[in-house]
């Protein structure tokens, strides 16, 4: 009678292997989740940015004021000028503060302000200085 011996894994051995892998892989879920978040505040601080340089520009080139306006129920952004109106809409995960009520002048200039961004976990600010014509992004 010849016996032949079976290697494998036993029970414990699979179960302790599959938490591992479980584990590694719920990890990378969550740095993939944070990046995700990272990603949308960081977009929407650029588009914010990018809004309040064209609001100046429109106003400089048509020779109106122009003015931003955030509503934060319904996470819209407005930029209205004569004849010239632009709507954004923000993630409903994020804030918006010291947005509401901008006003660039028919020059393209206002005066320095700081607009801040938050996701309620991480944020961004925007430091309008408009009267050299710059927006900074911390």
């Amino acid at each position: 009678m010849n016996k032949y011996k079976v290697k494998g894994f036993t029970l414990v051995e699979m179960v302790i292997t599959l938490t591992i892998v479980v584990s590694l892989v719920m990890l990378g879920t969550i740095e993939i989740k944070r990046y995700r978040e990272k990603m949308i505040l960081t977009n929407t601080a650029q588009e914010v940015k990018s809004s309040v340089e064209q609001a100046a520009r429109i106003a400089t080139i048509r020779h109106e004021a122009a003015y931003i306006r955030y509503y934060p129920g319904s996470k819209n952004i407005r930029i209205t000028s004569k004849g010239y109106l632009r709507k954004i809409k923000i993630n409903p995960h994020i804030e918006i503060y010291n947005l509401s009520g901008l006003a660039i002048s028919a020059t393209g200039s206002m005066p320095p302000h700081t607009i801040t961004i938050s996701d309620h976990k991480n944020s961004k600010r925007i430091k309008l200085q408009m009267t050299w014509g710059r927006a900074v992004a911390d």
